[in-house]
């Protein structure tokens, strides 16, 4: 493909309706995360970047978002971790057709950029081996590892390191 890709990290204030419609819907169809705070997350996100075809659809997206507080918890909880004042990266989605194109590291490396000073968390399944690749390039350290009680993985929550 040679499509050209062009890279956009914005406060969700900042992001035309159309393109945060369609930042959703490629979050919801990549089924990796549960869907019913997606729109609230969203909305409420310290930054969310997003890559954009020549046609201007959505065909990438990564953000750092403030976690709800009862889901942080949960994590502390099961890990013995405090995640307080610590954004979250999440909603990681590419288009099955620009995969292996490394736009998710592109977004990953543009939000750490704009979040200088912020601490991140990540989960990330232990067994997601392209994922637990891309969180380690990008320096992020494996803090502590809890089993999810509702599917039954093990989930691991990885930390930026100290810049």
């Amino acid at each position: 493909m040679k499509d050209k890709i062009t890279f956009h990290y914005r406060t969700p204030d900042m992001i035309p309706p159309n393109i945060l419609i369609q930042v959703r819907e490629l979050v919801d169809r990549g089924a990796a995360v549960g869907t019913s705070y997606v729109r609230d997350n969203l909305r409420d996100a310290f930054l969310i970047g997003y890559a954009l075809d020549e046609e201007m659809r959505v065909v990438g997206t990564v953000t750092h978002k403030t976690p709800k507080e009862i889901y942080r918890e949960s994590i502390e909880q099961a890990t013995g971790l405090s995640l307080s004042g610590y954004l979250e990266r999440g909603y990681t989605s590419i288009e099955p057709a620009y995969r292996k194109r490394n736009i998710a590291d592109f977004l990953i490396k543009g939000l750490i950029e704009r979040s200088k000073g912020q601490r991140i968390y990540t989960t990330i399944r232990m067994d997601n081996l392209p994922a637990l690749k891309l969180t380690r390039k990008n320096k992020m350290i494996l803090a502590a590892t809890f089993v999810n009680q509702r599917t039954g993985n093990e989930i691991g929550v990885f930390v930026n390191t100290p810049e």
